[in-house]
């Protein structure tokens, strides 16, 4: 069985759309885990091959929903609010972070979690990531027990844009589009492709701005996103967003990665004296729409607020996405069937 596997990413386009060479997922909003189940025992493992097991206790109970010596599955941690809604905010209450942001730690018992599985990459000696997602997902289905800890990631055939309608009524995050007869592969693909309802960004932070007012310690987090150069270039601030509490914990670690020298690639825009830091931590913002602000022209982020620290997601991960055009990127996929 391997011991490691690089999740298969997906896409970003610009909306739904409908085809019966596509099936169609909600787009959970937790944390992605690759799970190696081998003779009874549960190792999870992050996108960027964090080990998460201790961090999720309970979840190596799932063992027993899987009807298997040893498997391989992909899917997302997630914890659900009142509504049975994914909360990203509950996830950063359930889960913190250890120094260096490598070191993931439980904090809060209290808040429980589920995990939500999607695809089956490998089964009892066979691997099965070159296989069709379909049969994959089918063969899922029937060695897995659903229960309080492990669900079935359900899908729907052909039908992306009452999936998507639905998916904004229940305001969650967005949804997964995935070609029917495509193979899993180990890196970003055209053969998934996700559409957002909620506009979100992992951006990296590279310094933070001096306080105003009653505030303390820091008025907010300068974000900055990849470029395809390798320049990290700013894309706004942040200072909203913060509890008390994890405002006070973000100045701990601001406090300890500060430099004089900026990680920036050009001026940053602030009327207030900005602070530089080592770009190590990565943030999940939630922001309006991309606007060209400033001086510069360069793209901004319109009203951006904090909703926590990503520990699985490396800095130089952190790359501006443009939704490519669905038609198009569909078109092209399905092509490589006709061949």
């Amino acid at each position: 069985m391997p011991r490691i596997i690089h999740p298969m990413l997906a896409t970003l386009v610009d909306k739904p759309f409908d085809s019966q060479d596509w099936l169609y997922e909600v787009k959970w909003d937790g944390y992605r885990a690759i799970t190696f189940l081998e003779s009874g025992s549960v190792r999870l493992v992050s996108r960027n091959l964090n080990d998460m097991t201790a961090a999720y206790p309970e979840l190596r109970a799932i063992a027993d929903a899987v009807k298997a010596r040893t498997a391989i599955l992909d899917g997302e941690i997630v914890a659900l609010d009142e509504q049975g809604r994914p909360s990203f905010s509950l996830m950063q209450q359930r889960t913190g972070v250890g120094e260096g942001g490598r070191r993931i730690r439980r904090t809060r018992d209290d808040i429980p979690v589920m995990y939500y599985v999607f695809d089956l990459l490998y089964l009892d000696g066979y691997n099965l990531m070159p296989a069709e997602l379909e049969q994959r997902k089918e063969l899922l289905a029937s060695i897995l027990a659903p229960g309080d800890l492990i669900r079935y990631s359900d899908h729907y055939i052909g039908n992306g844009k009452a999936l998507f309608e639905a998916a904004t009524e229940r305001e969650l995050e967005g949804i997964v589009a995935k070609r029917r007869r495509s193979p899993y592969v180990q890196k970003r693909s055209s053969d998934w492709l996700k559409i957002k309802i909620v506009k979100r960004q992992e951006c990296v932070i590279g310094g933070y701005t001096d306080p105003r007012g009653s505030r303390e310690n820091f008025g907010s987090v300068v974000l900055g996103l990849y470029d395809d150069q390798g320049r990290l270039i700013p894309v706004g601030q942040a200072g909203s967003g913060f509890t008390e509490e994890s405002h006070a914990a973000m100045w701990k670690r601001l406090h300890a990665l500060e430099t004089k020298r900026s990680p920036f690639f050009g001026k940053v825009e602030s009327t207030r004296r900005v602070h530089y830091l080592k770009p190590e931590l990565v943030a999940e913002i939630r922001f309006t729409e991309w606007t060209h602000e400033g001086q510069s022209g360069g793209m901004k982020m319109r009203a951006p607020v904090f909703q926590g620290l990503r520990f699985d997601k490396k800095a130089k991960e952190c790359k501006l996405e443009r939704p490519a055009n669905a038609s198009a990127t569909v078109k092209k996929a399905e092509a490589r069937d006709a061949r």
